[in-house]
């Protein structure tokens, strides 16, 4: 395997279910007010429609991995600003592990805590690099074998 490619989604049963209810109690919400067009106003609106925003918007991102000849980058689409790219020749460890997305990085998703930083969307497993600047960045996988092949055949040429 040359090329490792990764997509994953939140697709977590609870999760979805906290969405769902959320998603419906939003609905509800507004659905009950009386006399809906004379009491409606945009104060009463920005909130449930952030929420609803906000649950369809997690069911929709994804986690984009790629590793190469040229490196490692990573995204979560649609957002392009998130894109990292790792070169080979920059980093200094480049290696798969186990972690726990709670203790170490309270959580899952965009993350950073203290000199760490984490793209992870599920499970634990996870890509760990570490710069040559002395930072660090975790990739979240499901893909922990073939994402360790391709690590292997790349990285370990620069050294």
């Amino acid at each position: 395997m040359r090329v490792f490619k990764e997509e994953q989604r939140f697709t977590q049963w609870w999760l979805i279910l906290i969405c769902l209810i959320s998603g419906i109690g939003i609905l509800l919400r507004l659905l009950s007010i009386e006399d809906f067009s004379e009491n409606l106003s945009i104060g009463k609106l920005i909130g449930p429609i952030v929420g609803l925003l906000v649950c369809v918007g997690i069911l929709f991102v994804k986690l984009h991995t790629r590793i190469d000849k040229f490196g490692i980058q990573v995204w979560f689409s649609p957002f392009s600003f998130t894109k990292k790219a790792f070169s080979w020749k920059d980093l200094e460890t480049a290696h798969t592990r186990k972690y726990n997305a709670f203790s170490e990085f309270g959580g899952w998703g965009i993350r950073v805590f203290r000199k760490h930083k984490a793209y992870n969307v599920k499970g634990d497993k996870g890509i760990q690099l570490k710069t040559k600047e002395g930072k660090y960045f975790l990739v979240g996988t499901q893909q922990l074998k073939n994402a360790d092949r391709v690590i292997n055949r790349y990285f370990n040429i620069q050294e």
